[in-house]
C-alpha cells in the first residue's frame, strides 16, 4: 500500500463515519421532509396515505394494464 491508497482509506473511512453520526442522530428518515416529526416508518405512513387516496384501486388498475402491455413487447 503506498501512501495514496492510505490517504484515499483514511478519506473513505471519516465519510462513512460522519454518514453513521448522521443516520444515529436523525435516523432512517434524516433526507425526509419530514425529519424532525418522524417516527422512523415514512414508507409506511406514505403507504397509507396512498391507500387512503379515493382513486387508488383505479391507480392500481391503470398501472397494471400498462405493465401487462410492457411485458407483452
Amino acid at each position: 500500500m503506498n501512501l495514496s491508497t492510505i490517504i484515499a482509506l483514511l478519506i473513505i473511512l471519516v465519510l462513512v463515519v460522519a454518514a453513521l453520526r448522521y443516520l444515529r442522530k436523525n435516523g432512517t428518515c434524516g433526507g425526509c421532509p419530514d425529519a424532525p416529526s418522524c417516527s422512523g416508518n415514512c414508507h409506511r405512513d406514505l403507504l397509507k396515505q396512498l391507500q387512503m387516496d379515493p382513486d387508488y384501486e383505479n391507480k392500481n388498475k391503470v398501472i397494471d394494464e400498462i405493465l401487462k402491455k410492457h411485458e407483452s413487447l
